[in-house]
């Protein structure tokens, strides 16, 4: 999700500047989960959960029954005595105490709450007022749920303390295998699978409402479902794009150089299809003052997208990426031109697909990457647009602006217009690139770019040739059923129209407020964190209080969506019929959303909005709002309910909540102020402090090495998610450790009762991130993703937390409890 922080959750940049530093070498830590001691325990890992719970209970009852007997017996045995000691009137009262049968205790918990002392004698028979007291058990459904939940996942065969991923999540990993549509699976992954299919379900139905925005929500998916129009229209409405666009050289023998226009390609390119190419042009808040809105230019992403420069540098290495990239292409290429009944020789279009391929490398080189970009202040450069035209005078940017913008927004755009550029570097760069390159070669890449964007709206052959790419580089098997890309698209074109048709059916407004709740109790822990650390002055204490305090919070969905008048009021001047097409839907959302985005210009950058799908299942922070935003789709079970135990919410979504807190003061988070501008509050002694703690984060999580591949992951670049994950679950547990010095220890799980309510917590912080990836897909992400493997979101962020010492008693320099420990906040 651009420009916003989510949890596998988003980056921490709201800002349309994606940032990130290089990474230092250092000595490789390869951490694979273990699966220790299972040989034994196979036959039990097989049995069901009902056959878990009934054979001890049999086992137990067997045991209890011996132990009565022989106490029965040995009484006897002891009134007999007693009685032939009188009868023989000796001297002795009671005689020499009867030898009893020592009776085995039951097997303790694998991590018992307490020591027991040691004995080496049996005790007398206690008395009903002796009996240890056993811990209350909860018997509620929601208790119920959640611990069914755990006793399928977990793994109790593992020493938590050598590892806790596969102690808190080996039984789910195995019982659940990738699907060959997806090419990762976990229980987030789950979550938003069980989201769509509730969309699916609410979208398919035949109704209409009084609310226009909704219908036009359910008309976008019926068009996105209809392949028999698909399979009718083929090609058609791409081939009119690129006639529009004056055709793509790649297909047609007799382009003439002469009609080539850069500005108008651009224009063209961007203004009625969405696609930036050499530049991406963004509004968003001014982020040294938030008050207002203003454009950014920013660097080009590459066809294979953010962060992929890596694939087309490393040829040794992605080899076969790129291979699955020039067929990927090449097969659309001949579909546009069989359907076009075009004759351009093969061979032509090969040569021109590999001068496509070079070009893109060229472009590659000169990107920044994305672990590069983590300084704001860096990437914020206010010119004018004259000054574009010294940096990349291939483009004449004031009639490129007014021709994109609305008609009534034209005079907003002349040499005088206040710009920010994020990469000042680059523009100059590509300028020289753009100058050394044939014309004929430009247009066939800025029409790639069109064409790729497009034909995910065309008929299945598409999705076949798309399915083969991403069978390469992700390990994908096979495409996934339609609705499930169609049930996603009416969030993203019509969002808070679907979000509504969500929340009506499937979100308890209950569940809101417990959620507001708990975000007041992880705001007070992260204070009292703040207030505690030895690194910080006191004056920049008082400034990051402030900070947190004036977070912005937006829970479920925004008012709008139960209103109807104004939900539709937020639509206005979009039209969408039963009878569109599903490409010409998709080409006037585009239109419209751009427009829309213009407008923004002429109104003050608003703090409050929600602008996101409630219907999603994820979390953020935008630095430049000070806001936190979790949609309803992300406070459903496995993660949170209002009805189950404060240690499984607060574990769980309570870590999420936690999380997006410290966002604020991640690396970049920590930029800016309460009022989201980008200005340092730090006096120069904690900011030395905070970098120094940052550093052992970079250092701790870039000595990863992801199981099954030779790769590390990328300190630097994941270092915002980290430090994030490290404060939330701390955050989390003191706040549950809050609530239950306020309330009392609650009862515990069925079936689980072994394990005390804290170590609970920490596994419905783990439980969160179960899961497993293929091997390519886990490599993109190591790549191209801010956020670490998920393993390393469990045990990189335990290791560092001696609460999980304590509450586990894992031995000091065990693997989830290293002696030195990296400690932010």
């Amino acid at each position: 999700m651009p420009q916003q922080n989510d949890i596998p959750l988003a980056s921490s940049s709201g800002s349309p500047c994606f940032n990130a530093p290089a990474r230092d070498e250092a000595p490789a830590v390869i951490f694979i989960p273990g699966k220790k001691f299972q040989g034994t325990f196979r036959w039990w890992k097989s049995r069901t959960t009902m056959e878990k719970l009934l054979i001890p209970t049999m086992l137990l009852f067997c045991l209890l029954t011996a132990v009565l007997l022989a106490v029965i017996i040995n009484t006897d045995k002891r009134i007999e005595a007693i009685k032939a000691d009188h009868a023989t009137q000796t001297e002795k009262s009671l005689g020499e105490p009867t030898e009893k049968s020592p009776v085995a205790p039951a097997a303790p918990p694998l991590v018992p709450d307490s020591e027991a002392p040691p004995t080496t004698t049996i005790p007398p028979i206690p008395t009903s007022s002796e009996k240890p007291k056993e811990p209350e058990v909860c018997s509620t459904p929601g208790c119920v749920r959640a611990a069914t939940h755990f006793l399928n996942a977990m793994n109790t065969s593992v020493n938590p303390c050598e590892d806790f991923f596969e102690f808190a999540c080996g039984q789910w990993n195995d019982q659940h295998p990738i699907p060959d549509d997806m090419f990762a699976f976990g229980t987030f992954a789950y979550a938003r699978e069980q989201v769509r299919q509730q969309l699916r379900v609410l979208l398919e139905q035949e109704v209409v409402t009084e609310s226009e925005s909704i219908n036009m929500a359910r008309a976008t998916y019926r068009s996105c479902m209809n392949k028999t129009q698909l399979d009718e229209l083929k090609t058609g409405p791409l081939i009119e794009t690129l006639t529009e666009l004056g055709e793509w050289p790649l297909l047609h023998e007799s382009w003439k150089k002469t009609t080539f226009n850069l500005t108008n390609l651009l224009v063209n390119s961007r203004r009625d299809y969405g696609v930036d190419v050499f530049f991406q042009l963004y509004i968003y808040a001014d982020s040294k003052n938030t008050s207002r809105n203003t454009l950014f230019i920013d660097q080009s992403t590459l066809a294979l997208g953010r962060g992929t420069r890596d694939y087309y540098l490393n040829t040794t290495l992605f080899s076969s990426h790129m291979t699955a990239y020039r067929k990927y292409l090449r097969n659309i290429a001949q579909i546009l031109k069989a359907d076009g009944n075009l004759t351009r020789n093969d061979a032509d279009m090969n040569a021109d697909i590999e001068k496509i391929i070079d070009f893109e490398i060229e472009l590659a080189k000169i990107i920044v990457a994305e672990d590069e970009r983590r300084n704001n202040t860096r990437l914020y450069n206010k010119r004018a647009i004259r000054d574009l035209y010294s940096l990349l005078p291939q483009v004449d940017w004031v009639p490129f602006f007014q021709s994109i913008a609305p008609t009534d927004l034209t005079h907003l755009f002349h040499n005088d217009t206040e710009i920010i550029i994020c990469e000042i570097e680059y523009l100059r760069q590509i300028s020289e690139l753009l100058e050394k390159t044939d014309v004929g070669l430009l247009t066939n890449y800025v029409l790639w770019r069109v064409v790729q964007s497009n034909v995910r709206y065309l008929d299945e052959r598409f999705e076949d040739i798309k399915q083969d790419f991403l069978k390469v580089m992700t390990g994908q098997q096979q495409s996934p059923p339609r609705w499930k890309d169609c049930a996603q698209v009416p969030s993203t074109v019509l969002p808070l129209a679907a979000g509504a048709i969500y929340v009506q059916a499937h979100f308890q407004e209950s569940d809101k407020y417990e959620a507001l709740r708990m975000i007041t109790h992880l705001s007070k822990s992260f204070t009292d964190l703040v207030r505690k650390n030895d690194w910080m002055d006191e004056e920049t204490k008082k400034v990051a209080i402030e900070k947190a305090n004036s977070m912005i919070n937006n829970i479920g969905y925004p008012d709008v969506t139960n209103d109807i008048p104004m939900l539709d009021k937020q639509y206005v001047g979009l039209h969408i019929s039963e009878h569109d097409t599903y490409y010409y839907i998709m080409k006037k959302s585009v239109v419209w959303m751009q427009s829309r985005e213009f407008q923004k210009l002429t109104k003050p950058f608003d703090k409050h909005e929600f602008d996101i799908s409630p219907a999603v299942v994820n979390a953020f922070y935008s630095p430049e709002k000070n806001a936190i935003t979790f949609p309803a789709g992300i406070l459903q079970p496995p993660f949170f309910s209002g009805t189950f135990p404060k240690a499984v919410n607060y574990g769980a979504i309570g870590a999420v909540i936690g999380h997006e807190i410290t966002h604020g003061f991640d690396d970049q988070g920590s930029q800016y102020d309460k009022d989201g501008n980008l200005h340092n509050w730090w006096s120069e002694s904690s900011l030395q402090a905070f970098d120094k703690r940052r550093r052992c984060i970079v250092e701790q999580y870039g000595n990863y090495t992801v199981p099954k591949t030779s790769f590390r992951v990328n300190g630097k670049l994941t270092q915002g998610e980290n430090i994030a994950d490290n404060g939330g679950v701390k955050e989390a547990f003191q706040a549950y450790q809050n609530y239950v010095q306020e309330n009392g220890e609650e009862p515990r799980l069925p079936g689980l009762q072994q394990y005390s309510n804290e170590q609970i917590f920490f596994v419905s912080y783990a439980h969160f991130w179960c899961g497993k990836k293929k091997e390519a897909a886990a490599m993109q992400q190591v790549l191209t993703d801010e956020h670490s493997p998920e393993v390393f979101r469990v045990i990189g962020v335990l290791s560092n937390m001696e609460a999980f010492a304590d509450v586990y008693k894992c031995p000091k320099n065990s693997p989830v409890n290293p002696d030195y420990k990296c400690i932010v906040w």
